[in-house]
């Protein structure tokens, strides 16, 4: 099978929905290469349903029945990724995690509680707006009109419970290497992931680490073409290795 052609199955960050992808899909989509873009429940068009990791990885499963994928997920869809490659390794081709690991430590247990006293402080318009602006680097209003909606338009339960999610994904990591082909890819400017814990991680699922230029924590939307272009090299490299 031609790694190329491979239908590619996206599942954005924490807070956005499938439109999110929307400045990237031009330059992943080059040659005609089957895309689609997935709202999380809780997100989106599923914007009443519950967020679990279960549900996730259903929704995951049935967006391209029967057929093997190539999975990006970013943030939120990264964790949702790894379940999937965990569960249904028949359904995933090569897998590629973005924005991740989320931190440990102090700070990240005490996360969720500070998110939940700053949407009440705040509203759900206040609270996307500050987390875009101390987030995306994207200087396009475009990009970062795309995730503010889409993070104030989700409710406050669902981001609280799919962050406890995200926080919590070491419980989703397989114990020995995926046996897949897998990349975990970071923004060179992410102050979110230390590049040391995405090295770290890419040995621990045997894969590699990649970095996107001049991208921050949501590099799909930060540079769009750049990431692309790193993404698009990974899979042509898996396309192109020669068979065991």
């Amino acid at each position: 099978m031609t790694t190329r052609a491979t239908p590619l199955l996206l599942l954005h960050t924490w807070g956005g929905d499938a439109a999110t992808w929307g400045p990237a899909l031009g330059h992943l989509g080059v040659g005609g290469r089957q895309l689609k873009a997935l709202d999380l429940p809780g997100h989106g068009a599923r914007a009443t349903e519950p967020f679990t990791v279960d549900g996730a990885v259903r929704a995951a499963v049935s967006a391209h029945d029967g057929e093997s994928v190539d999975v990006v997920g970013s943030g939120l869809g990264a964790l949702v990724a790894l379940a999937l490659a965990r569960r249904h390794p028949d359904r995933v081709r090569a897998l590629t995690l973005v924005g991740f690991p989320p931190a440990d430590g102090a700070e990240a247990a005490r996360r969720p509680a500070d998110t939940r006293a700053a949407l009440e402080r705040d509203g759900a318009d206040l609270f996307a707006r500050n987390y875009v602006d101390s987030t995306l680097l994207s200087a396009d209003p475009g990009h970062r009109d795309l995730l503010r909606r889409a993070m104030a338009g989700t409710r406050p339960e669902v981001l609280l419970d799919s962050l406890r999610a995200t926080l919590g994904w070491a419980t989703h990591a397989p114990a020995t290497p995926l046996g897949l082909p897998c990349q975990v890819l970071r923004g060179a400017r992410d102050h979110r992931v230390a590049a040391t814990a995405a090295e770290s991680l890419a040995g621990r699922l045997g894969g590699i680490s990649a970095v996107v230029p001049g991208a921050g924590h949501v590099a799909y939307l930060d540079e769009p073409a750049a990431f692309a272009a790193v993404l698009t090299a990974f899979h042509d490299g898996i396309r192109t290795a020669p068979a065991d």
